[in-house]
């Protein structure tokens, strides 16, 4: 996977971003359900369950100290 500098939280929404629109956020193949068609073949069904946590664990952080 190519690495970049991303802000927190950036990078999961753009892979989770990326699958919700079908697309491998590696290799820009086309995807069915987790599954990449194009050259890479991965099964992104654990990083999305990674980013889907982060962004809902972050999300709850932020509402928390919003109530205070």
């Amino acid at each position: 996977m190519a690495k970049f500098e991303a802000l927190p939280g950036e990078r999961s929404a753009g892979i989770i971003s990326s699958i919700i629109n079908l697309v491998c956020p590696q290799c820009g193949g086309s995807m069915m359900e987790f599954q990449c068609n194009g050259k890479c073949r991965r099964n992104w069904l654990p990083e999305w369950e990674w980013a889907n946590f982060t962004t809902t664990r972050r999300s709850r952080a932020v509402a928390h100290r919003e109530r205070r």
